[in-house]
């Protein structure tokens, strides 16, 4: 017995001494960490591109819904305020919106003469002709039968070289958001410039018992002319707000505190939420305000490339008339949209108070400057303020600008007036001109207001 137990101590002696020579008793080398950091680095790399493939998806996926607030049923019938058909809104190519069946024709006096030799029976078609004096052509609006709706079909009918005139009735909106809740805002507390300055704007009509729109000499004066039929319902809420931004006195001090205003009134309203101007109306304020000689126009407005308004923003700018127009408010992924897209157009897009992008702004090669236009205290025409987003909200500050250095040189070029507010812009983004923010942020006060 006491020899089975001397041989078991002795064995298990045996086995102690050969585990302690399998595992050491020093602890392993700290390489563990050296291999599951670069892949725990690696991993959140891969799960942050995937996130941000996701939002990338998410935004494009939202630049083709429609806004429920305004959108539009995709015929709807606009009523004099007796009850009468004046016209039909349709939906077209590419999603956009015309009056039904309706073309225009941006002609001299020998294009006409030449397109009804081609198409003898074009005189019939005609629902009116406007002498646009102050560009020397006429804009002709005819109403072509169903089979010739369309760009192919007419081209049947004219010649190549005449086709470049027709264009649909298109339909061009605002570029702004309403915000009800209360919270911190953009407020000008600068005037963009001291000088007196004349600029124009078409957009919707002016709200001209505003408080804080009252009109003084020397200080504000407005000349408002309507261009929808007398007895089509005007609107009053974007263009309020528009000079509100110019020359509104609730803010600390009006961009323009000596603002001669010229307001084209060209939109109607399409639903309780959307406005909308038709192509034939939008031309002939751009020609009463070219007679005016009013050498800046506010385009708060956005819509379709269409060749006769490519054509009108042509005449313009061999007038050096200076249009700036807002980018669009379709999102990242949108396709550009019209005027500010024509090379001959300063396009504005919108930035936050911390200068980041708004975020449903338009991208692309053609944006030109970027303005503060997030949560802008903008007047209603109720008389009150609120709080408003857009790259329409944006687009004025950069008017502004533009009509102060204007007003200082008179003489300068669209050329040399995009080179000007270059020099003012701070630069925003990747350096130098980018498809975010282009040149960079204008501010006020224009810096040789400093000096």
């Amino acid at each position: 017995m006491k020899q089975c137990l001397i041989l078991g101590i002795i064995m298990l002696n045996m086995m102690q001494q050969g585990l302690g020579q399998v595992i050491p008793t020093d602890p392993l080398p700290s390489v563990l960490p050296q291999v599951t950091e670069p892949l725990k680095r690696t991993t959140e790399q891969l799960q942050q591109r995937a996130l941000q493939q996701q939002l990338s998806e998410k935004l494009a996926e939202k630049a083709n819904l429609a806004d429920p607030l305004t959108i539009l049923p995709q015929t709807l019938e606009v009523l004099s305020n007796t009850g009468q058909l004046r016209w039909r809104e349709v939906e077209v190519e590419q999603g956009f919106r015309a009056i039904e069946r309706e073309w225009l024709l941006l002609v001299s006096v020998g294009e006409w003469q030449q397109l009804v030799s081609d198409w003898p029976v074009l005189p019939s078609m005609v629902q009116s002709e406007d002498k646009l004096a102050s560009l020397g052509l006429s804009l002709i609006k005819i109403k072509v039968p169903v089979e010739l709706d369309s760009a192919s079909a007419l081209q049947t009918k004219l010649t190549a070289q005449l086709a470049i005139f027709a264009g649909r009735n298109h339909l061009y909106q605002p570029q702004v958001s309403m915000m009800s809740e209360l919270g911190a805002s953009t407020i000008n507390t600068a005037p963009m410039c001291q000088w007196p300055v004349t600029l124009g704007m078409i957009d919707t009509a002016i709200a001209l018992d505003h408080p804080a729109l009252q009109q003084q000499t020397g200080h504000l004066t407005i000349l408002q002319r309507n261009f929808l039929p007398e007895d089509v319902a005007q609107s009053l809420a974007h263009g309020t707000a528009i000079a509100g931004v110019l020359a509104g006195q609730h803010q600390v001090a009006p961009l323009l505190p000596q603002l001669n205003l010229f307001s084209a009134s060209a939109f109607y309203p399409s639903n309780l939420y959307q406005q909308s101007a038709t192509l034939s109306h939008i031309i002939l304020a751009l020609d009463w305000l070219a007679g005016q000689e009013v050498k800046i126009i506010n385009m708060s407005l956005t819509g379709p490339d269409n060749p006769v308004l490519a054509a009108i923003v042509q005449q313009l700018a061999l007038k050096q008339i200076i249009l700036v127009a807002a980018a669009g408010n379709g999102g990242p992924a949108a396709s550009p949209l019209f005027p500010a897209a024509y090379n001959d157009v300063l396009a504005v897009t919108a930035v936050d108070e911390q200068l980041q992008l708004y975020r449903w702004a338009n991208q692309g090669d053609y944006i030109d400057f970027a303005a503060h236009g997030v949560k802008v205290a903008a007047l209603r025409a109720d008389g009150e303020v609120a709080l408003q987003s857009g790259t329409s909200i944006a687009t004025p500050v950069v008017t502004a600008a533009a009509a102060c250095l204007r007003a200082q040189q008179p003489e300068l070029t669209l050329a040399e007036l995009r080179l000007a507010l270059i020099a003012q812009a701070r630069d925003l983004g990747k350096q130098g001109k980018d498809q975010q923010f282009g040149y960079g942020l204008i501010t006020s006060p224009l810096k040789f207001e400093l000096e």
